[in-house]
């Protein structure tokens, strides 16, 4: 889910930990709700009426000092309905109904990304001596979120969320699944070693450095590592696994574990790359797993690095090595 991006160093202040608005989640169904940036008094809707499951939804207690906006104009531009049709909100994740409603309707339901992998160079046998580049074309999920059944799974919180929202989980599925598959199909046309670098051709759009994490034409987990932290005996070190553990990423952790029912508080802290990311504080004993991300650097994601040694594609799972 894109949001615009806060100001990290006031809420590291505020809050004593690192904070980051990720864009992965559900899209929103209200049509236009938020805060204004001045109070408004009541006014009664112009034109029609709305639908009883519109009102129903405003109508909840979770919204009783939220104003509510719209404007809504048939297809020759004449006004239907409108309340506040002059006022500026602030859209928030609304913004996205226009882009992905118009993207459904060009694309179709049953459209697939497709993500090509491009030799430059010369090819000697199974040995490419050159480079590998991988072309992004704004696949959202690379594979690495899809079910067994070719559904793409989330959670009811999603993981981008978890520096912001209590309970974020992790799907089950690997986020490198598809760049297993991609390499697995290099493999197949007869190249098992590239004398070169692993590129990732990031032309198709100019990313917006505003977000964070960074949209990028080649997306990777949702362009976040995840950083989950389990709690051990008192006293001892809190475990902790992250993903994808690619290069050139290396996460430390200084979390320790404390007595059951004391302060779970981590803070995450990364290089100006995003590359060296390290983990501090405490974790309650007995306590569900804590996770965190970190952006990745809006240079690029996890699917490629620069090699200075030759790339072997494995036989087994077919990654790069």
């Amino acid at each position: 889910m894109f949001r615009k991006q806060h100001d990290q160093k006031q809420q590291r202040q505020q809050t004593g930990r690192s904070r980051r608005r990720g864009w992965g989640g559900a899209v929103a169904a209200a049509v236009a709700a938020g805060l204004t940036t001045g109070a408004a008094a009541p006014v009664a809707p112009q034109g029609g009426g709305l639908g009883p499951g519109i009102t129903a939804i405003m109508s909840k207690p979770a919204y009783q000092h939220a104003p509510w906006g719209w404007l809504e104009l048939d297809d020759k531009g004449r006004v239907v309905s409108s309340r506040y049709p002059d006022q500026f909100f602030i859209p928030g994740s609304t913004a996205k109904l226009v882009t992905v409603s118009g993207a459904w309707h060009t694309l179709g339901s049953d459209h697939r990304f497709t993500t090509p992998v491009q030799a430059v160079g010369r090819r000697d046998g199974s040995v490419l001596n050159g480079n590998l580049v991988l072309v992004g074309q704004g696949d959202l999920t690379m594979g690495g979120r899809t079910a067994p059944d070719g559904t793409v799974s989330y959670t009811p919180i999603d993981h981008t969320y978890a520096d912001d929202v209590p309970g974020a989980t992790l799907t089950p599925e690997d986020p490198l699944a598809g760049i297993d598959r991609i390499a697995r199909q290099v493999r197949g046309s007869g190249i098992t070693r590239v004398n070169g670098d692993l590129a990732v051709d990031q032309r198709l759009f100019t990313s917006f450095s505003g977000l964070d994490p960074t949209p990028t034409p080649l997306v990777v987990n949702d362009n976040v590592i995840d950083l989950l932290t389990t709690p051990t005996a008192p006293g001892q070190p809190a475990k902790l696994g992250w993903r994808p553990q690619v290069a050139p990423y290396r996460v430390t952790s200084t979390v320790r574990t404390v007595a059951a029912g004391g302060t779970t508080d981590i803070e995450v802290s990364a290089s100006p790359d995003g590359t060296r990311i390290s983990l501090s504080g405490t974790i309650a004993a007995g306590a569900r797993p804590a996770l965190r991300v970190s952006a990745c650097s809006s240079s690029g994601p996890q699917a490629g690095t620069a090699a200075d040694r030759p790339i072997r594609l494995d036989r087994g799972s077919g990654r790069c090595t």
